[in-house]
C-alpha cells in the first residue's frame, strides 16, 4: 500500500499514513483478513474445509456469510504529540533530529523529542 507523510500543524511531527484499500475481514474471527472479499471467502472456506472451493461454492460461502463480512475500518490519522492538531499534505523541508538538546533547528522550532519534522507546514 502507499504511503503519504503528512505533518502535524503544531509541532510539525512528521506522520506516515497507508493509503487505498486497508482490505476485508471476518468479525467472526479477526484472524482472516484479505484484500478483497472474493480471496476472504476462499481463505475462510479453505480454513474451515481444508480445501479451496470452486466458484459455485465460493459464491454460495459468501451469500452465507455476508453478515461476517466487513471491510477493515481505519482510524483517522492523528499526532501522538498532539492528537487535536490537523495533520497538512502541504508540508517542506524535513530535518531528523537525533538529539534536540544539541540542535540548534530543534531549539528553534521548539522540539524536545527526537524524530522526523518538517520545517515548515501550511495549515489546510
Amino acid at each position: 500500500m502507499p504511503i503519504k507523510a503528512l505533518a502535524c500543524t503544531e509541532c510539525h511531527m512528521i506522520i506516515e499514513v497507508q493509503e487505498g484499500n486497508p482490505g476485508w475481514w471476518l468479525k467472526s474471527n479477526n484472524d482472516l483478513k484479505a484484500k478483497n472479499k472474493k480471496a476472504l471467502a476462499i481463505l475462510a472456506f479453505t480454513t474451515a474445509n481444508g480445501r479451496a472451493p470452486n466458484e459455485a461454492e465460493r459464491k454460495a460461502w459468501e451469500k452465507e456469510n455476508k453478515e461476517d463480512i466487513e471491510k477493515v475500518k481505519v482510524a483517522a490519522p492523528r499526532c501522538s504529540r498532539c492528537p487535536d492538531a490537523q495533520l497538512s499534505a502541504d508540508w517542506q523541508g524535513l530535518t531528523i533530529l537525533l538529539d534536540p538538546s544539541r540542535s540548534e533547528v530543534a531549539r528553534t522550532l521548539g522540539i524536545e523529542s527526537p524524530g522526523n519534522y518538517a520545517l515548515k507546514v501550511r495549515h489546510q
